[in-house]
């Protein structure tokens, strides 16, 4: 499934708790009605991405094919990201 949206939120995460395995799972929004508004960013395209950090994200707007895994969660096969961030700071 292909998506767009604005991501408001990135954290990383230990997934499967105790493991080594770090994930960036990112809460977005600006997604369509019946698409997920919480996508993860898998160990390996993290490593592939080297900078790829939760505050170099938040902010920016995005293009993604995502698709389910085994556990369900919507991950992030393929994204492109908007070269600087698209909302405002908060003040």
């Amino acid at each position: 499934m292909q998506i767009r949206g604005v991501v408001r939120v990135a954290q990383l995460q230990e997934h499967p708790p105790g493991s080594d395995r770090i994930e960036m799972v990112l809460s977005v929004q600006g997604v369509g009605p019946s698409q997920p508004r919480r996508l993860v960013i898998p160990y390996e395209f993290l490593v592939r991405e080297e900078g790829l950090e939760p505050e170099s994200v938040v902010g920016r707007g995005f293009l993604a094919e995502v698709g389910q895994d085994a556990e369900r969660r919507w991950v992030i096969h393929e994204w492109t990201l908007a070269p600087q961030s698209v909302l405002r700071p908060e003040t």
